[in-house]
């Protein structure tokens, strides 16, 4: 099976939806001990973006929201893929559905909801 990198968007604003069989292999990845390996690397990457967003000169203040915004961006990216992955595996085998799933406006939105319940591990 070969892997390409996806640059632009590929699934439908109506395909929002997990589907099942995607589903049990984000349950699965939950358990592979490269899941760590793959949140090691997202995580780098999000420091990374955070550095340079904190090494920007404040004279330039539209520079530095911006900078806040990529830097806010990944950690919400970070934790909204953890959340996918952690809710694949708790709701897998006919688990009742998770107490909060993230409707259209939440993602649309950046889920902030989901970025704040993130730090309860």
């Amino acid at each position: 099976m070969e892997i390409r990198l996806r640059t632009t968007r590929t699934l439908k604003v109506t395909e929002l939806e997990i589907k099942t069989d995607a589903r049990e292999q984000l349950a699965q990845l939950y358990t592979d001990p490269r899941y760590e390996a793959l949140l090691d690397v997202m995580e780098r990457a999000c420091i990374s973006i955070e550095t340079t967003h904190l090494n920007t000169p404040v004279g330039d203040p539209e520079t530095v929201l911006g900078g806040h915004v990529m830097a806010k961006s990944a950690w919400l990216f970070f934790t909204y893929v953890q959340k996918h992955v952690l809710n694949a595996y708790h709701t897998r085998a006919g688990e009742a559905d998770p107490e909060h799933r993230p409707s259209f406006e939440e993602i649309a939105q950046g889920i902030e909801g989901f970025a704040q319940e993130g730090t309860e591990q």
